[in-house]
């Protein structure tokens, strides 16, 4: 590109054509730059959400399967209660009857 032109613009330094098509070609080379990096930026945002978007997923599915044992845990224990009670209440009743007899003596 020439920016110096003929007879009077040398003078001046540059012709009013030269300048004009040079900020042309700078103005769509800005546009075409910012048009790239807009594009680029949407893709990491779309990247990162979909990245959270399974982290999310996977964080939920851990929680659903951390309740599902908390309930699991909870049911053994009330079943375990229930046992000892049963279990507990025979050995009631056996010392019970012994005492009767004991105090039958």
């Amino acid at each position: 590109m020439d920016f110096v032109g003929k007879g009077d613009t040398e003078k001046n330094g540059v012709s009013k054509q030269a300048f004009e098509k040079a900020y042309v070609e700078l103005s769509d080379s800005v546009r075409l730059i910012e048009q790239k990096l807009a594009t680029k930026a949407d893709e990491v945002v779309l990247t990162l959400a979909l990245s959270h978007r399974q982290e999310i997923e996977e964080l939920q599915s851990e929680v659903l399967k951390l309740h599902k044992e908390i309930r699991q845990l909870k049911n053994k224990k009330e079943e375990q209660r229930i046992n000892r009670y049963f279990d507990a209440k025979p050995s009631f009743w056996r010392y019970m009857f012994k005492r009767m007899q004991f105090a039958r003596k």
